[in-house]
């Protein structure tokens, strides 16, 4: 059984994608999503308290609530709850509840994989040792025709991409960022996985509206204005000239 789960607050427009790959799988499958606002504590101490314009009781206002009340059912499980959750690591508990075998992939909202791609990160890892986890490349997007086109640093860091593990009896989630369990094993590196063609779209900044989410929840000053700038470039730049809280050599090019 292939487990993916996703955490999510506003996921529109690119959470709409997702069921229907997972729907051509060839495999058994089942998609938890946890919905809400998290509070800033734990893993993600570091980041800011959700603004009230983000959420109504708790939930989504850009009509991702609906569509997961939509799609309940057939594999799909969601679950929100009228209190802010403490923390992330908390709302992926949540998802993973009563999950004790198989293979596990985290896929954010904004996180695309192709059903091809699934199947191949569900046998690379189904017969593996519990805790085993593999790692990947994105092509992460700074605007809707903005990509980062470096391999080290924002968007590619060493820690970064980690997606999928084998579970097993009493696996669990220690850490959310970084994604860290409670069993360490050998894990398949983003090397390998790339060179396998498994490298999933990540819309991570592809519009005004996550530019400005990033601003207020992770305390990014000058961030969306930084954003628009980027979007009138033609050709290679260097990113830290529009992203001010980036401090390292990456480069954001044409699609």
């Amino acid at each position: 059984m292939l487990t993916i789960y996703t955490i999510v607050l506003n996921g529109m427009p690119y959470i709409q994608r997702h069921l229907p790959e997972f729907q051509k799988l060839k495999i058994p499958w089942n998609w938890r999503i946890v919905e809400g606002v998290t509070l800033p504590v734990k893993c993600t101490r570091w980041c800011l308290q959700v603004p009230d314009k983000y959420h109504k009781n708790f939930v989504s206002v850009d009509g991702t609530h609906e569509y997961l009340e939509s799609i309940q059912g057939n594999g799909v499980k969601a679950y929100w709850q009228a209190k802010p959750f403490a923390g992330k690591l908390e709302m992926i508990q949540e998802a993973l509840q009563g999950v004790d075998y198989g293979v596990v992939m985290e896929i954010d909202a904004d996180e695309i994989w192709t059903a091809d791609k699934l199947d191949a990160v569900y046998g690379l890892l189904k017969e593996g040792d519990y805790g085993k986890a593999a790692q990947f490349h994105c092509n992460y997007y700074v605007g809707e025709k903005k990509k980062v086109v470096t391999r080290e640093g924002f968007g590619s860091n060493w820690y970064e991409w980690f997606r999928a593990w084998k579970w097993g009896p009493n696996v669990q989630f220690i850490s959310h960022e970084p994604p860290k369990l409670n069993v360490q094993a050998p894990f398949v590196p983003r090397g390998v996985t790339e060179a396998m063609g498994l490298v999933f779209d990540h819309y991570a900044y592809a519009t005004k509206e996550q530019a400005q989410f990033k601003q207020d929840f992770y305390g990014y000053k000058g961030l969306v204005e930084g954003w628009e700038e980027l979007q009138k470039t033609r050709g290679p730049v260097r990113l830290s000239n529009y992203f001010p809280f980036l401090h390292d050599k990456s480069v954001a090019d044409d699609i």
